[in-house]
């Protein structure tokens, strides 16, 4: 039980993240683009949260989903703590038009929670 709801809150994260960057696609795409995101990635990430959320949250734990969403989520907090050292200015786009910040330690913290989230929901699992 607890690792379903270790493994439920970073899927749910993940799937609204896709969501919020699905409803607003072509502004997401611009925000990849200014974060330098390669177009094919840019197309790819939200279905990829989508339905890597959408798994954690509704089906049974699996190693093969959770090692992908923490690997996600490894590459997204890399890119994250690069543009905070860097001092970028663009807004990170974590969740789409809604993020209109540029990216922070709260937002590195955070994914690293989730990944945390996730390694729990594997040891417990």
């Amino acid at each position: 039980m607890i690792g379903r709801l270790c493994a439920a809150v970073p899927g749910a994260v993940l799937a609204v993240s896709g969501g919020l960057k699905v409803t607003a696609f072509a502004q997401w795409r611009e925000q990849a683009r200014a974060q330098r995101v390669w177009p094919l990635v840019a197309v790819v990430i939200p279905f990829a949260e989508l339905v890597l959320g959408a798994c954690l949250v509704a089906l049974p734990l699996s190693p093969v989903v959770m090692g992908l969403s923490t690997t996600m989520l490894l590459v997204f907090t890399v890119f994250l703590a690069v543009q905070v050292k860097v001092g970028s200015t663009i807004p990170c786009a974590c969740f789409g038009t809604r993020s209109t910040k540029p990216p922070s330690g709260k937002d590195v913290l955070r994914n690293v929670a989730l990944m945390a989230l996730l390694v729990v929901a594997a040891a417990l699992g």
